[in-house]
């Protein structure tokens, strides 16, 4: 896996692989998607709730990673799981010997975490060695990079996995942090950069960070938020040049939802039409009215047809997502679940980032 890439962190759902699936060739080789394996809930590709914890680790093998993002640039992050097993397996085992299977006997990435347990670790260790695994992603929290024995904990860890720092992808996920005072927030965490264990070691160094609001602080109507998390990143960046690190630093994000994990069930709950849309240092978020009876769907189309003639819209060549859009504008297509709305808002995010990252450096 090359050093630079974008890192969005991902729940395991339907709308995020089909997102995955239509990027376009240049995109796809930017990205290297952080997969977080849920709990076992709801999957609107099956419609149901999956019996068993083996059925829902086959659905995400089979009809998502397989399906639909096959490829050995990614990381898969089972930490959620952590404790449960499959036919005496941990669920890190279960997934990379369904996955190694397939005629391209695709091996992504595996994460690690400090303090998982040690069921957990062991069956990391036999993926490890069984599929010959050369990489693997440590992911690192706040309260991790705060502890004074990180050094030794990180030392350890490699130690017990036998591997080194040039072989590891070190991701520093600051989840739902508060983005407020970014300003200061890069400061502390450039501050930090500067002493962070063997940091010109690790194969790659990327930060990740999640300021989607929640659902409930979003108005009805078309609501502008700031992108805090990318604000963010932009100021450690500069703020880094400054500084004796001298190491690239990658970009990471939860692209358009909200950090953490909330069960929803579409039998018992309803959801609003929104559409969410990437835009520079902002996401415009077009809020409707809940979802209850045959024909509120409708609503997307006026949404989208908001989008579209907006001075925003990127056109409808730019993404997969977009032409949806467009087409939706023109009823080429139906209206369409979350579902769908899902994976257009996330198309397009990735393809923006990536742009933003990869295209245009210099207006970074």
């Amino acid at each position: 896996m090359k050093p630079d890439f974008y890192l969005p962190i991902l729940k395991s759902k339907e709308g995020e692989f089909n997102a995955l699936a239509r990027l376009d060739a240049f995109t796809r080789n930017h990205i290297c998607p952080l997969l977080e394996v849920s709990r076992t809930e709801y999957d609107n590709e099956i419609g149901k709730k999956p019996k068993t914890l083996q059925d829902h680790l086959y659905n995400f093998c089979e009809k998502k990673f397989i399906g639909k993002w096959h490829s050995e640039n990614s990381f898969i992050d089972t930490f959620l799981l952590d404790g449960q097993t499959v036919n005496g397996m941990s669920c890190m085992e279960y997934i990379f010997a369904h996955i190694y299977q397939t005629i391209l006997q695709v091996v992504p990435m595996p994460v690690i975490h400090l303090n998982e347990s040690l069921q957990q670790r062991t069956g990391t260790s036999n993926v490890i060695q069984e599929y010959q695994v050369k990489e693997i992603g440590i992911r690192l929290l706040i309260e991790d990079a705060m502890d004074i024995r990180l050094e030794e904990k990180l030392q350890e860890i490699l130690k017990y996995y036998d591997i080194s720092y040039p072989n590891c992808h070190l991701i520093f996920d600051l989840a739902d942090s508060d983005y407020t005072e970014y300003s200061d927030f890069a400061e502390g965490i450039v501050a930090l950069l500067n002493s962070f264990p063997n940091l010109d070691d690790w194969k790659s160094f990327t930060i990740c960070a999640g300021a989607f609001p929640k659902s409930d602080l979003l108005k009805k109507g078309t609501n502008i938020v700031v992108r805090l998390d990318w604000k963010l990143f932009k100021l450690v960046r500069s703020g880094l040049n400054n500084t004796a690190v001298s190491r690239p630093i990658n970009y990471g994000d939860y692209s358009i939802v909200t950090p953490g994990h909330f069960e929803f069930d579409p039998r018992k709950m309803k959801r609003s039409a929104n559409i969410r849309y990437t835009a520079g240092d902002n996401w415009i978020v077009l809020k409707g009215s809940a979802l209850q009876k045959p024909g509120d769907n409708a609503q997307y189309f006026e949404q989208a047809a908001e989008i579209c003639g907006s001075s925003y819209y990127f056109g409808e060549n730019y993404s997969k997502g977009d032409t949806h859009l467009k087409k939706c504008v023109l009823r080429q297509e139906k209206a369409g679940s979350p579902t769908i709305w899902n994976w257009v808002g996330n198309n397009h995010h990735f393809t923006a980032v990536i742009a933003d990252l990869f295209s245009n450096p210099d207006g970074f």
